[in-house]
């Protein structure tokens, strides 16, 4: 009986069909994990750069007086921010905006939108300034976090991620009047 054990291992030994589905199932999910983790963080960067461009393309209206020319209250800017963020943005529960007048630009203060343990506290606000006055606008876009290798990732509370843009500028001395 030992040496048809013997025999039967050495069978198995010097057997190799179906060992590259054996090292394949070995690192398929570290693989797997590994590529959505790519993915999503590629989606982040690219969702971050989508939306510098919708607040710098908003801020422009702000900057040249046609938000003021116009009255915008913050919920059309809000759109406006929207209108020109990635179309897989949900708008109305994730993206916040603040803007915020100052008497010059050393006083400018990026007071941060979170606590230390990562929920949102900012009081939001809108004030667009007049003619020459120094602005700071900023869009906030809370992403969730869906890679479940996402370490690292995640800055906010529930497994999300904050992506923020700023633009801080003078706005033109354009004639209030037009």
């Amino acid at each position: 009986m030992l040496s048809g054990l013997k025999t039967l291992r050495s069978k198995f030994i010097r057997h190799q069909n179906g060992s590259v589905a054996v090292e394949f199932a070995m690192i398929a999910l570290p693989f797997f994990l590994f590529i959505f983790a790519l993915i999503e963080t590629a989606l982040i960067i690219f969702s971050s750069i989508g939306l510098d461009m919708a607040l710098g393309e908003a801020s422009r209206q702000i900057r040249t007086g046609q938000v003021q020319a116009a009255g915008l209250t913050r919920e059309q800017f809000h759109q406006l921010v929207c209108d020109g963020a990635p179309g897989y943005f949900d708008c109305s529960d994730k993206l916040k905006v603040d803007v915020r007048r100052f008497d010059n630009f050393s006083s400018t203060d990026f007071v941060s939108p979170t606590d230390v343990n990562g929920s949102l506290i900012l009081d939001f606000s809108f004030d667009p300034g007049g003619p020459s006055d120094i602005i700071l606008a900023r869009a906030f876009y809370v992403w969730n976090i869906s890679s479940p290798i996402g370490v690292g990732l995640a800055n906010m509370e529930g497994n999300n991620r904050l992506l923020a843009s700023s633009a801080a500028f003078r706005n033109e001395p354009y004639n209030e009047d037009d």
